[in-house]
Parts: structure tokens; sequence; C-alpha cells
């Protein structure tokens, strides 16, 4: 049996300006299941309010921030972050984090998706995309530039980790006192927390509800880049596994396309989500870009070849 596959409002919510209407749309494309993302602005809770106690759709998780805070009209989930030098930064993560998991308690959700925040050092995804875009892949100037901002980021985390880890701990107290699971998120931008050799460490620390939430998309770009085996990072994570974000990327940047239109590998990764504890939440990820018939073009897609594990 194919798992129900949700969508996020990633996809349609700066096409609207009525949250009902937007929950609507999702449900009349032929999803059960939303995913309200971090562009959810606050003009539309009213109209969310309302679908879900309608019961248009089920709301399965939420991706931090949610909503968007105050002040900041476009998806940011990263306008504030917990590895934040200044205190007054954390703290604003902290709350606004909080309240999503309140929301999601509310909403009878079962997750909550987190980005864990960034070094500060110099971005090098772009760069080294760039690089693969001109044929300079393992060029030199490409294992230069890949070394330089490993060592960098693996030296970042061992001194900045503890105020990350903070907050983590309050936000995991919170979330299990509601029920809520809290899916880490692995992230497409090399200079994002954690440095993906640090993941197992960092989920053998943490306790329940921390679980691992796999970006299907994200992992292809790393992989693509050369970063890791997308394969053998799952296969290790499975077992914290408790969400994925479904969608598919053509290397080495171009991800949040509609499935089965990109180089991803479904077919032979769907095994390895056999490991996971239970069965994960599965949230469709598109870019505003996907016009409605590829959305219902994934779907159909998930139906036909997606993983029946269960």
């Amino acid at each position: 049996m194919i798992p129900d596959l949700a969508i996020s409002s990633c996809w349609n919510s700066s096409h609207h300006e009525d949250g009902y209407a937007m929950m609507t749309e999702l449900a009349e494309l032929g999803f059960n299941s939303v995913e309200l993302g971090h562009g959810t602005r606050y003009s539309l809770w009213p109209g969310i309010l309302q679908a879900h106690q309608e019961k248009i759709v089920r709301i399965v998780s939420l991706h931090n921030f949610c909503p968007l805070p105050l002040g900041f009209t476009r998806p940011s989930p990263n306008c504030y972050e917990f590895s934040d030098p200044r205190p007054q930064q954390r703290a604003r993560a902290l709350k606004h984090s909080l309240e999503t998991i309140d929301h999601a308690a509310a909403f009878g959700a079962r997750s909550v998706v987190l980005h864990l925040g960034s070094t500060g050092q110099r971005p090098a995804s772009r760069p080294l995309e760039q690089l693969y875009h001109r044929g300079r892949f393992l060029s030199r100037s490409y294992v230069k530039t890949k070394l330089h901002s490993v060592i960098a980021h693996e030296a970042w985390l061992k001194n900045h980790w503890p105020r990350i880890e903070d907050s983590l701990l309050e936000l995991l107290a919170k979330a299990a006192s509601l029920n809520i699971q809290l899916g880490l998120e692995c992230r497409e931008a090399i200079e994002e927390v954690p440095l993906d050799s640090a993941w197992l460490e960092i989920l053998t620390k943490l306790p329940p509800p921390a679980g691992y939430w796999h970006d299907f998309g994200h992992a292809a770009r790393k992989d693509a880049l050369g970063y890791i085996d997308h394969e053998q990072h799952l296969s290790e994570l499975a077992p914290r596994l408790i969400g994925c974000h479904l969608h598919d990327m053509i290397a080495p940047d171009r991800d949040h396309q509609p499935l089965g239109t990109g180089g991803i590998p479904f077919a032979k990764l769907w095994p390895l989500l056999k490991k996971a504890p239970s069965p994960p939440v599965y949230v469709l990820e598109l870019s505003p870009r996907v016009t409605k018939d590829a959305v219902r073009e994934s779907l159909l897609w998930w139906k036909q070849n997606g993983p029946d594990l269960y």
C-alpha cells in the first residue's frame, strides 16, 4: 500500500490572500493532508482555521516558523537562527518555534520541521554549483573550496553547537509535553548546520521526540556536489527518520521539481525507508513555479511509483 502523500502549502501560499481558498485548492487537487509551510502569513490564518474546523484537509506537519513572524511577508525559515551569536536573535528563534509547536498541537499535527542554523562562514554551495555548471567539477579550485568549507564547518560546530543544543533541549521538552515530533531537516547549503557527518552524533545525544527529517532534493544536491552519498546517508539516518520532503532535482541545483522529472533514483532509495521506527510523514514540497497540472502529475507519479512499504 502506497502511503498518503501530503503537500506543503509552500506551493500555493504566495498565490492566495485567503487561507481557506489556499487549503481548498490543495484538497481539490486530490490531497487529503497538508503541511503548513514556512511562508504561511498571519493574514492566511483565519481561513486556515476555518478549513481545519470544516475538515477540508488534515494538517500533518508545520514547517518552522509557522506562521511567519510579524514583519516578514515572504518565506523566511532562517529569519532567526538558533546559531546566531546574538542572544536576542536566538531568543526570537526560540519564541517563534515554541509558538509553532503550540499551533501544531492545536491542529492535531504530528510534526514540526526545524532548520538548525548556519555557521556564518562564506557560502560554499553556490561557488561549487557555478564551477559544476562550467564543467569544472572536481577541478583543483573545486576541491580546494570544498575542503576549506568542511574544515571551517567542523571547527565552527565544535565551538558553537552548545548554543543550538540549548534551544533544542527547551523545544524538545515542550514538544514532548504536547506529543509533537521535531524533525531536524537536512539542508542543501554546505554552510548550514549540521555538517552531514555529524548527524548521527547529534541525534544520538538528543532525547526524543527529536528525529531526522530527510529532504530528498537537498540530499540529492549535496550528492551531486560530492559532499555525501545519498544512499549511504539515508541508510545511516533512516532509523531516526520521522518525515520526508519529496521533490525531484536536476543536477546540480534545480530542486523542488515535480516527481519523476529529475535524476533522483527514488526506486533505489525507497527500501531504506523500511528502517524508520514507524511510518514517516511524506510531504510533497514543490516550487511555487510548478504548474497545477504538474502537481497533479506528481501525485499520480507517487501513487504509481511511491514506496510500497507497509
